[in-house]
């Protein structure tokens, strides 16, 4: 497996935004601070956005960005909105490394291949002199978990190690779970655009349960107006 980056090659850009397609939900495309600086992010920092191929194929990606922390487990970002908006306004204080995204494409999946990336953005990061990687991780298998809180579902254990497999990877990678990180991502609109979004008919107000979400969606049909907050999990990794 190699991989290239975007600073090397910008016409991967097609392929970064494929392998984007994959895996989410198209409700989370439509978190406003994705949408304002997610993009731009990739002109910023070019040389951290890595694809990786194996056999003439894409195996997946990771987006990883400078970032500046004091190392203090209360100072983290509150989670993934937060740290783009840090990564996209302080571009000279940074002092550690953080990964946004790792995504290895489904038919690859279960493969190890996640593991290998992520051991290569961290000796990345090594060589480069940061000593640290952090990570809001969204784990794989809260979507089949939607009303158990992320506080309870992080400290899921089985045969000694997290049940969560992406959580799983990262300990076994040397990562150290820090915290919940919450809200991570939140994601409004109209009734309209969440029966756009999901393909579901909302009868009532109330919570509902929508595929891909970690946390059920808040209807409001007096308001017209739907939200979705998103916890992830801090990770640590020392370099």
């Amino acid at each position: 497996m190699k991989f290239d980056t975007l600073a090397d090659k910008p016409a991967l850009i097609d392929v970064i935004n494929d392998i984007h397609s994959e895996p989410w939900a198209a409700f989370l495309s439509e978190d406003e601070i994705i949408k304002k600086h997610w993009r731009n992010l990739y002109k910023i920092y070019p040389q951290y956005q890595l694809v990786f191929s194996e056999e003439n194929d894409y195996i997946g990606l990771a987006n990883f960005f400078p970032i500046y922390w004091d190392g203090k487990d209360s100072n983290l970002p509150a989670g993934f909105d937060q740290a783009v908006q840090l990564i996209s306004k302080n571009k000279e204080n940074a002092n550690c490394l953080c990964a946004l995204a790792i995504i290895t494409k489904k038919k690859y999946a279960g493969k190890g291949y996640s593991s290998k990336i992520l051991k290569i953005v961290k000796e990345l990061g090594s060589k480069q002199g940061f000593g640290k990687l952090i990570i809001p991780v969204r784990p794989t298998l809260k979507p089949k978990y939607p009303l158990v809180s992320m506080k309870d579902y992080m400290k899921w254990e089985k045969a000694g190690l997290p049940f969560d497999p992406w959580l799983k990877i990262h300990v076994r990678s040397g990562g150290k779970i820090v915290k919940e990180a919450d809200p991570s991502m939140v994601v409004e609109g109209t009734i309209a655009q969440w029966r756009e979004w999901t393909g579901m008919h909302f009868g009532n107000s109330g919570d509902y349960v929508v595929e891909g979400a970690l946390n059920p969606v808040l209807i409001d049909l007096e308001k017209d107006f739907g939200k979705y907050v998103e916890p992830n999990v801090w990770v640590l990794h020392d370099l």
